[in-house]
């Protein structure tokens, strides 16, 4: 696993990962997206973790968080798609963790990504 310190901005995906976070848990404290102070990022074939600190207090229960029963997104050069969520300490978001659903290597490259509706795993009607 490779780490790297933050010297560029977080990606697309990264920001609107944790922008659907946002959406759906800002009542109980989420940050936004902007809100995030992005601290490095490990990386190995199998996912990508992203570490982050940020103000405030999320009320929710120490753990992994995802967005729903299904907290995943399809998107090209990658078969199976990608599971996400983010561990909370202390009411604290600590990383996001992106992992490859199946046997499949990500070369970590982004690009035509869909969040599946956390509730029923559809994708979203256009």
């Amino acid at each position: 696993m490779t780490e790297v310190a933050m010297t560029s901005a977080p990606t697309p995906l990264e920001l609107d990962l944790l922008a659907h976070f946002h959406a759906r848990y800002s009542q109980l404290g989420f940050p936004p997206p902007e809100a995030i102070r992005f601290k490095s990022r490990q990386t190995s074939s199998a996912g990508r973790f992203t570490y982050f600190e940020h103000e405030g207090c999320v009320q929710l229960a120490d753990g992994q968080l995802g967005l729903g029963f299904f907290s995943q997104f399809d998107m090209a050069g990658i078969e199976a798609g990608a599971s996400f969520w983010v561990q909370l300490a202390h009411g604290k978001v600590l990383y996001l963790e992106i992992i490859v659903n199946g046997e499949e290597e990500w070369d970590g490259s982004e690009s035509n990504w869909v969040v599946l509706d956390p509730d029923s795993g559809d994708r979203p009607k256009k």
